[in-house]
Formats: structure tokens, C-alpha cells, sequence
């Protein structure tokens, strides 16, 4: 019955599509959907690549008729809609906008469907026409399988660093030219001059297995246990509290409902929630940052500032979530591995006594890895775009 309905819900998929499609050749003719750039993050958001190339476009090529496509109750709204129009998520501007786009731009696959997942699929079996362009959510760290061709047919697939290019290119089995070397449009931000707090920031990513658990069933892993006992570490707080840190928990969007299970009594320590915290803004605000496997860790590399990888499940990580890549964080990482909280705690409490100074082994790695450092991403992009369009 599951599977009869869910065999429903790509034939009225497709319905509507084709339905818009026909009424698109109509709607060209207003300004609104002629040559339209349509750009998206999760539909619920603006803080991210998505968001960073539409004021771009909107500062720099104002020519562009580009739209953003935004739930008015995201906490980003109000933001994006000061940089230019913005299209309410799952209405029939949606639909059209989705079907007239000159070109689609997202951060995640088909970011600007109605429905990723099946969108998609659709598009992998040849019935969604139209330019896609993934300008990604991250630097990929492990073999991201969803990203690999044909499950992934786009026309532009970003890469921001030399070693995952080359990965990509050779690996994911996508045509000559797909894969481009641009940077990740946030990364334009993050060499700007801002203000870093006595703040250590503790990211780190989901897990599939994780993603349907109780509470009750949550806190018995070992995903809560080991983040719990580094927050409340007694020995780390003490030196927080001695030299002015505070630690901020801030979990993945997927695991944001168990937030509250990691509540602390310590005020050293502090919970955020996704509706309150820019991700950039708190990377950048913070000297250290703490994560598993997450790929924040490349933009706090990026900006030179000392990490830890915390990975007390890595068999199992790489055995249900992703597949090992060309990255190592043993051998390649930007700071040491642990695989408990308490010897992560001790290195914490060491980089917060010594002033956070910098570790030339890592910094060494870091500009292995990215080369030079510039401020021009956002354009990389563009140009990459135009390239193929033309």
C-alpha cells in the first residue's frame, strides 16, 4: 500500500510539472519569470551559500532577474526579502518559478523542487528539463554516494579545494565539465575582519541511525553520552571559568528536537537552538571549534583557528552514514582525533591555557589544502554559471 502511494505521489509530481510547463511558455512573457535565476538552500533558510550568491547577484549583477525561494515563517525571511523577490515554498509561483527558471541553483540536489528526494529521482530518469547548478552546503570529507553520477545529474557540481576536485572528478563518474573548482560562496565572508569571542564551539554533524529515536533511546548512545560528558567535563569548565570561555553546544539541524537533553547547569556551558544561531556568524565568532565529522571543520581551517575531531563511532559513521573519501582527519585533519570526551576535554583545557596558539603542523595542512585564500568565490560561481548557459 506504502509503495502504491508513494508511486501516486511521483505521477502527481510529474502531472503538475508537465502541467506548469505548458503554462510557463505563457508566463516567459512577464518580467517575473523572463530568464528567471531561481536559488535555494532547504526552503526553510537563508544563512548559506544560497543565501551569500543571491545578494551577490543582487549587489553585483542587479541585471539578473533572480528570486529566492523562502518559507515566510524562517526566522531568514524578513532578510531575504529586503535583498530582492522571494517565492513562498510549495504554491503555484513555486511550481511556475521552478518550471520557467533559466536556471536552478542550489545548495542542496534540486533544492528548488517542491520535493528533492523525488525531484531528483525524476530527473535522473530524463522527465525534469532545465539547467541545475549545486553549488553545495559543504567541502565533502567522506564519499557522499547521493552526489555520485547518475544519481546526481546537474550541470554545475562546486569543489573548494584541490585534493576533493580531484576526488570528485575521478570518483563521482560525472560527465567532463560538471565538476568546477570555485570555492564555496561563504567563504567570502569569512575573511572579513570580525570580532572572535573566548567562545569554543561545539558542532558536530547527524547520524542516520540517530535520526528516528526517542529521547528516551537517544541518551542511551554513545553520540549522547560522549557529548554530554565533554559539556559537563568539571576539570574543562573549571579552566573555562578561570580564563573567561564559555562552551556552545549547537547540534546538527537533523538532531535540533534532542537539544534539550543536553541542557547544562554549568554557565560555562550554553545549548542553541537552529531558529536563534547563524551557523557562519558563530564560526566566526568562536576560537576553537570541536566537531566529529562535520564539514564546518574546513571554514574554521579556512580561517586558520585551532579544532578537535571528537570520533568515538567512526566504524560505525563510515559503515552507516558515509563511505571513507580521500580525506583522513588521523592523517589529513586540521587538529588532533580523539575518540573520548575526556582526552578531548584535556586538549580543550590545554589550547584554552596556552591562548589558543597555533599548531604549525596543522596550519601547514590547511594551506596544503586550499592553497590561497581569496575573497572571490561568489564570482567563480557566477562565471561558472555563465559558462554554461552559453
Amino acid at each position: 500500500m506504502k509503495k502504491c502511494a508513494s508511486g501516486l505521489v511521483y505521477v502527481l509530481y510529474l502531472l503538475l510539472y508537465f502541467l506548469f510547463c505548458l503554462i510557463g511558455f505563457a508566463a516567459r512573457l512577464f518580467p517575473s519569470f523572463r530568464n528567471l535565476w531561481l536559488v535555494a538552500e532547504r526552503k526553510t533558510d537563508g544563512r548559506d551559500n544560497g543565501y551569500h550568491f543571491f545578494k551577490y547577484l543582487n549587489e553585483e549583477h542587479p541585471e539578473i532577474n533572480s528570486a529566492y525561494i523562502i518559507d515566510k515563517h524562517s526566522p531568514d525571511y524578513e532578510k531575504m526579502k529586503k535583498i530582492d523577490k522571494i517565492i513562498q515554498p510549495y504554491t503555484a509561483r513555486h511550481f511556475l518559478a521552478f518550471c520557467c527558471a533559466k536556471v536552478r541553483i542550489s545548495t542542496h540536489l534540486m533544492g528548488c523542487s517542491p520535493d528533492p528526494y523525488r525531484f531528483a529521482a525524476l530527473k535522473r530518469h530524463g522527465l525534469i528539463f532545465g539547467k541545475d547548478m549545486l553549488i553545495r552546503h559543504g567541502i565533502a570529507a567522506s564519499d557522499l554516494r547521493e552526489l555520485h553520477y547518475p544519481k546526481a545529474k546537474v550541470d554545475l557540481l562546486v569543489c573548494s579545494a584541490y585534493p576533493e576536485f580531484r576526488d570528485m572528478s575521478e570518483n563521482y563518474g560525472h560527465p567532463s565539465g560538471v565538476v568546477e573548482m570555485t570555492g564555496l560562496c561563504r567563504f567570502d565572508r569569512l575573511l572579513s575582519p570580525h570580532t572572535v569571542k573566548k567562545q569554543i564551539l561545539i558542532m558536530p554533524t547527524w547520524r542516520y541511525y540517530l535520526w528516528k529515536l526517542s529521547d528516551e533511546e537517544f541518551m542511551q548512545s554513545e553520540y549522547f553520552k560522549q557529548f554530554s560528558a565533554l559539556l559537563n567535563n568539571g576539570a574543562l569548565s573549571r579552566v573555562c571559568a578561570q580564563n573567561g570561555y564559555e562552551t556552545v553546544l549547537y547540534l546538527h539541524h537533523e538532531l535540533q528536537r534532542f537539544s534539550h537533553l543536553f541542557e547544562s547547569d554549568l554557565k560555562t556551558v550554553k545549548v542553541l537552538r537552529a531558529s536563534g544561531a547563524d551557523v557562519q556568524q558563530l564560526l566566526m565568532e568562536s576560537a576553537m571549534l570541536v566537531t566529529d565529522f562535520s564539514s564546518v571543520f574546513f571554514d574554521f581551517a579556512y580561517m586558520g583557528k585551532p579544532m578537535l575531531y571528537l570520533q568515538f563511532d567512526a566504524e560505525v559513521y563510515y559503515k552507516q552514514q558515509y563511505g571513507k573519501s580521500y580525506f583522513d582527519c588521523a592523517r589529513d585533519g586540521f587538529g588532533p582525533v580523539y575518540s573520548d570526551a575526556e582526552n578531548a576535554a584535556a586538549y580543550i583545557a590545554k589550547k584554552v591555557e596556552d591562548g589558543m596558539a597555533e599548531d604549525k603542523v596543522y596550519a601547514a595542512r590547511a594551506k596544503a589544502f586550499f592553497g590561497a585564500r581569496t575573497a572571490d568565490h561568489c564570482e567563480k560561481v557566477y562565471r561558472a554559471i555563465l559558462k554554461r548557459l552559453n
